[in-house]
């Protein structure tokens, strides 16, 4: 999940606790980009030390490199994470350079989701570009994609859904944050399953496995150096 304050409305001022030093919002440095919840037990702090790197090359199977290190503030109670904005079943966000998670997103898949928002939007030239021109079904199906098999997300949910025949939405409801969030409420999400991003894994999961990952670079330069999203990239056919 990719969380924009400025668009977001409702937790605005919880989730800029992050600029604040973190000795202040009850966490405690690991190391210089992992900060934990004070009481965080050493198995959790173990956990997600191990599953960072492999995040990591996830990330980097995807873009090629990584060219981004964020920071990451783990939670271990629901208190820390509703703190931080973090409500219901979000298991973690991208923000302002950090990476948020739940005691539910500890492992290597949510980090990769999240750290490949980070990737693009830094790729791409911040936030001008990213509200301008990236649709949310490219940056949320693209950080799925990176995640690799998350059975939430991935083609086998899409399987399901086609399987199941369960209503879904069409790439042109998924493209603005306000559309992102309706469709989150309209179309099935659950434990098993969550269709508005199986949705969007299929769609750019089609994409790359055609046009690969020179290509992606090339879109996300292009984004940076002033070309339109629509221009760069063609839909499969």
């Amino acid at each position: 999940m990719l969380a924009v304050v400025c668009l977001s409305g409702c937790t605005e001022i919880r989730e800029t606790k992050v600029l604040l030093p973190h000795s202040w919002v009850g966490m405690k440095k690991v190391s210089s980009h992992l900060y934990v919840e004070n009481n965080m037990s050493k198995e959790n702090v173990k956990k997600i030390e191990k599953a960072i790197p492999k995040a990591k090359s996830y990330v980097a199977d995807i873009y090629g490199d990584v060219t981004t290190q964020p920071i990451i503030y783990a939670c271990q109670s629901e208190l820390c994470a509703q703190s931080f904005g973090l409500e219901g079943k979000i298991k973690g966000i991208r923000l302002l350079g950090h990476l948020i998670l739940t005691n539910r997103g500890l492992g290597k898949h949510i980090i990769s989701h999240e750290w490949s928002h980070e990737e693009l939007y830094e790729r791409i030239g911040g936030f001008y570009h990213w509200y301008r021109e990236i649709p949310l079904w490219f940056d949320e199906g693209l950080a799925s994609v990176t995640m690799h098999q998350y059975c939430r997300y991935d083609e086998q949910a899409w399987k399901s859904i086609i399987t199941k025949k369960l209503p879904y939405p069409k790439k042109e409801e998924l493209g603005t944050l306000s559309q992102w969030i309706k469709a989150n409420h309209k179309y099935l999400v659950n434990d098993k399953i969550a269709v508005p991003y199986a949705v969007a894994r299929h769609i750019v999961s089609k994409w790359y496995k055609e046009r690969g990952q020179e290509e992606l670079i090339e879109l996300l330069d292009g984004i940076k150096n002033g070309k339109h999203f629509d221009e760069l990239y063609e839909d499969l056919k």
